[in-house]
């Protein structure tokens, strides 16, 4: 028994890249080796694809935080930070083009001749 849960522990370290065919290999050995009862294979199918689930969300999360704190140190902006500044600008374009167009229009009025 304690072997069983050593392989176990085990296992569950390698969850994020088990895939359904995987566990049900690792499962029917562990039935065919007697280390799990038949009647218990659809339980253990089903804890084990849980905890695969479970192990992947956590790793995908984890990529993600480390990812983000990477990001972050090397002061690259967010994709929100980046529309907000694309905005502005595009707002600051505006307002330049047609102080641009007030000021030539105010230069031609006070222009000799008109």
């Amino acid at each position: 028994m304690l072997d069983f849960i050593r392989k176990t522990y085990l296992f569950g370290l390698g969850l994020t890249t088990v895939t359904k065919e995987k566990i049900e290999e690792i499962v029917d050995d562990l039935v065919s080796r007697g280390e799990v009862a038949e009647k218990d294979r659809p339980h253990v199918m089903e804890d084990l694809l849980k905890r695969a689930r479970e192990e992947q969300q956590k790793f995908s999360a984890s990529v993600k935080e480390t990812v983000r704190n990477a990001i972050g140190e090397l002061g690259i902006p967010s994709k929100k930070a980046f529309d907000d500044l694309a905005r502005r600008v595009e707002e600051l374009e505006q307002q330049s083009h047609s102080h641009g167009r007030r000021a030539k229009s105010d230069d031609d009025s006070t222009a000799p001749g008109a």
